[in-house]
């Protein structure tokens, strides 16, 4: 792939009072620290520009109230976003969205919210709607801010809800260390008592067999039709032999089960968020209304996560 050139763009010829208008410059990145350096600008306009991603530094920029991100390629927004609170009219029509980072619920201040021409999710087009006008756009703001903010608060209570199990699971380490000692005691005093009763067995066992041999040797020699009954007759076996264990094989079956039913439920799940989302809102339709919204932000934040590992996984260190 061929490297895209950095457009240099001097911003101080951009500026007029407390608004940067950045359009049509061809940028692919935002040059942050020279917007930043001046303290009136509120107002950015980086409308129609090659720019894929903001940054890890553009959420900087908290002195923004407008911001005008449309007519670019962004495919995704820093999960910082929500740090940008003053802001009050967002513009982001025609990029490739499909979804909105969580914190974008902190944006409490948000009256205006533009996201025509993205490829959201099915779940978060319903709430955001068509923005068809500017009323259509200020009942997005607020819908998409109380919708997200909702998934945030469910999200950080399952976190907060794992800590505490796992707390009250994993004891302090002076009890452990109290409860592995005793273990070593017990098992010492087991093993102990295990080699203490072999012994007795085997000289009992050994006193046994010589009382026996010298029983059967005085029998023999009283009675000398046995020793010809040994000479001729061959030893039968007892029968006694030990079997040999059979295999479980039916733990092996459960799990083999177990892990072809998670497969086939991934790839349903799968199927259902990426490949055919209409399928799924088909199926949406079928669910009571009272428990139609809780199953979508369950889902919601089932596929955020998933896709935020993905974009991790795939973007380069450099970025990183």
């Amino acid at each position: 792939m061929p490297k895209t050139e950095k457009v240099k763009v001097n911003v101080k010829d951009k500026v007029d009072d407390n608004t940067c208008d950045l359009s049509l410059c061809g940028l692919t990145e935002i040059p942050v620290k020279e917007i930043a350096s001046f303290k009136r600008v509120t107002i950015l306009d980086l409308s129609s520009n090659n720019i894929t991603s903001l940054g890890n530094n553009f959420t900087t920029l908290t002195r923004l109230v407008k911001l005008d991100l449309s007519k670019n390629q962004l495919k995704s927004l820093p999960e910082e976003f929500g740090a940008l609170i003053l802001l009050r009219h967002l513009v982001l029509y025609d990029n490739v969205l499909e979804h909105l980072p969580l914190s974008f619920g902190n944006l409490t201040n948000l009256r205006y919210l533009d996201l025509k021409g993205n490829p959201l999710t099915t779940s978060l087009a319903k709430v955001v709607g068509y923005c068809l006008t500017s009323k259509d756009c200020q009942e997005a703001a607020k819908k998409t801010i109380k919708f997200l903010a909702q998934m945030q608060q469910e999200a950080s209570k399952a976190t907060y809800d794992k800590k505490t199990e796992v707390n009250s699971v994993v004891p302090s380490e002076d009890a452990q260390e109290n409860e592995l000692t005793l273990e070593v005691k017990n098992k010492l005093k087991k093993q102990s008592k295990r080699v203490k009763n072999r012994r007795k067995k085997t000289q009992n066992n050994a006193t046994k067999n010589i009382l026996t041999g010298v029983k059967n040797e005085i029998f023999e020699k009283q009675n000398p039709v046995v020793i010809l009954d040994k000479l001729v007759k061959p030893k039968k076996s007892n029968g006694n032999t030990k079997k040999l264990p059979k295999e479980n094989s039916t733990a092996f079956v459960s799990i083999f089960i177990f892990f072809f039913l998670l497969f086939i439920n991934i790839g349903l799940i799968y199927i259902l968020m990426f490949k055919r989302p209409e399928i799924a809102e088909a199926l949406a339709n079928y669910i009571p209304p009272q428990y139609r919204d809780w199953i979508l932000t369950k889902s919601e934040i089932f596929r955020l996560r998933i896709s935020d590992w993905i974009t991790e996984f795939r973007t380069p260190p450099e970025e990183h």
